[in-house]
């Protein structure tokens, strides 16, 4: 299982880990990217470089306090790069804190790392074929997935982690719970496939949030009366963690012959697996680890810090190489045997490639940007990962900026109503056709002329300072016989400001027309009523009634009439 997890919503879209990941072991679904644990050689990279912190590796804090709380005898081995990742601690310091938070004893992996130099240094004299070094996992996996015809090459031994593991279990007996603590996330996984030799890794960066939320206990040592278990130390070993360190720890000069390469970095890494795939170099040892500059860069080492600076130190620390008074057992086998694991991945056809090519606007080999933006190197690579199912069409930036581009110029220059858009200093910067076709009687519109010069921007000015939309603001352009309903939008972001025209210019015409005929008919219906007043006043007269009431019913119907027509 793979130990780092993606909190889905804190994935952002961004593709950044995509871009990173040194073997696009990242897919893309729904926006969403995941982790294709087949193509997975747990560098880290997806880790580090999550700008919203969506990676997160698996702790197993609590299982290592379960234990302690069971009065089990734990016992912690310590990555050598701890010298240059805690420099809050002096290493005395440092164990000693560690006892305190209830680990039975602290010893340094370098101990199991004295066992496989002295391996390596047999293999380099007795190998008729390339050795490369096994120590890191993640070089160890590279080569498994991506240069399976060069997994006999790597080197037939366990890691210093599972050399120390064997030794800690050989002293301690299968009751004990080891723990491994260091800078690497691969470290987690090679722990889970060790057959139980390792119980629990823990990474730097959980190992100093522990020792920062954690108060200090007292030391439960091996139990009431019993003498704390005997610390054996490392030697040259305690060079492992930086580039070069495994050949120091067993060549006995600074510099190496041709023969001998030291690579860090993936990248670089790559670069010397291709010389000696493609047999352009054929050196009888390789020393490959993964992060550059060694393990003092590991993905979890929870510190960012010069590098120079913690090389030194662990140079410093490791000194001249001391005798380290005990040997290592002859009896704890120490081989192992690397199956390849080749990544294998169906090729689609060139007519389905083409195809996805010319779904996100490539039709030819011009068309191919290869910006690189959605985390492929090419377009090709790109539409290769979508026939695949590993990302999506849409995860092509320039396609989807001119898509979405292509949308916005439709909606705009289809629409009835006039757009400008322009600066803070009123500078015209873009228009639609309908603008263009509303103010040509007065003035060509011309990006770049102030608008202040088509038209009256008191209000546009206003809306810049205030920073406020304003709406349903009625002008009337007398020399045009315009009338509009302006609408202002700031922008300030981008100091920009739009202006909506909406025509009501027939609106107006036909409210006014109304209203002309609504006077007429009232002028009429009074004429009207005068003549029918005076023939019920004759009629009335003959009758000998009163037209009072008549007179006040027409009345109020002439002042309703009045009042519909002006409103």
């Amino acid at each position: 299982m793979n130990p780092i997890t993606t909190q889905q919503a804190n994935c952002r879209d961004c593709h950044r880990c995509m871009r990173y990941c040194p073997v696009k072991a990242v897919g893309i679904e729904k926006g969403q990217a995941r982790l294709v644990e087949e193509k997975c050689i747990l560098c880290g990279k997806c880790v580090t470089e999550c700008p919203q912190q969506a990676r997160q590796v698996g702790s197993r804090r609590a299982d290592v306090q379960a234990a302690m709380g069971e009065g089990r005898s734990v016992i912690l081995s310590l990555a050598p790069s701890f010298v240059a990742l805690f420099p809050e601690y002096t290493p005395a310091e440092l164990f000693d804190r560690l006892q305190q938070l209830g680990f039975d004893l602290v010893e340094e992996t370098a101990v199991g790392a004295e066992a496989v130099s002295r391996i390596y240094s047999s293999l380099l004299a007795s190998a008729d074929k390339t050795v490369i070094s096994a120590c890191c996992p993640v070089v160890v996996a590279a080569v498994q997935k991506y240069y399976p015809d060069l997994t006999d090459n790597l080197a037939p031994v366990v890691s210093p982690m599972l050399a120390h593991a064997k030794l800690l279990r050989e002293r301690f007996g299968p009751e004990a719970y080891i723990v491994f603590a260091g800078p690497c996330i691969a470290k987690i996984a090679e722990a889970e496939a060790s057959a139980g030799l390792v119980d629990a890794v823990l990474t730097f960066e959980q190992l100093r949030r522990w020792l920062t939320e954690a108060a200090p206990s007292e030391a439960r040592g091996t139990g009431a009366g019993k003498p704390a278990p005997e610390r054996l130390n490392a030697g040259a070993a305690r060079h492992y963690p930086i580039a070069g360190g495994i050949l120091k720890s067993f060549m006995r000069r600074e510099t190496t012959d041709t023969d001998i390469v030291a690579v860090d970095s993936l990248e670089n890494c790559f670069e010397v697996l291709d010389g000696l795939r493609n047999r352009e170099i054929a050196p009888r040892f390789i020393e490959a680890l993964a992060c550059t500059g060694g393990c003092i860069n590991g993905p979890a080492s929870g510190l960012v810090a010069c590098t120079p600076a913690k090389r030194r130190k662990v140079t410093d620390y490791a000194g001249p190489s001391p005798v380290i008074g005990w040997r290592f057992p002859e009896t704890i086998p120490l081989g192992r045997t690397i199956q390849a694991e080749p990544v294998e991945e169906e090729m689609p056809s060139e007519a389905r490639i083409r195809e996805v090519l010319r779904l996100t606007g490539k039709t030819s080999s011009q068309d191919e940007k290869n910006c690189g933006a959605c985390g492929y190197n090419t377009c090709r690579e790109k539409a290769i990962a979508v026939c695949q199912g590993l990302t999506e069409i849409d995860t092509c930036v320039p396609y989807m900026r001119s898509k979405a581009e292509s949308f916005a110029n439709i909606i705009v220059d289809n629409s009835i109503n006039a757009i400008i858009v322009v600066n803070n200093r009123l500078e015209i910067q873009e228009f639609n056709p309908a603008a263009e076709a509303m103010f040509d009687q007065q003035r060509v519109m011309v990006k770049g002329v102030r608008l202040t010069g088509l038209m009256d921007c008191t209000d546009i000015a206003a809306a810049v300072r205030s920073r406020e939309i304003v709406d349903g603001r009625r002008i009337e352009f007398a020399e045009s016989k315009l009338v509009v309903n302006q609408k202002i939008i700031p922008v300030p972001e981008h100091s920009l400001v739009i202006i909506v025209f909406s025509d009501i210019t027939q609106e107006e015409k036909h409210n006014r027309e109304l209203t002309q005929m609504r006077l007429q008919t009232v002028e009429k219906a009074s004429e009207i009523i005068t003549k029918q007043m005076q023939v019920a006043q004759e009629i009335a007269g003959l009758l000998g009634e009163t037209t009072a009431e008549t007179k006040g019913a027409l009345l109020e119907l002439i002042s309703v009439l009045k009042d519909k027509g002006e409103g």
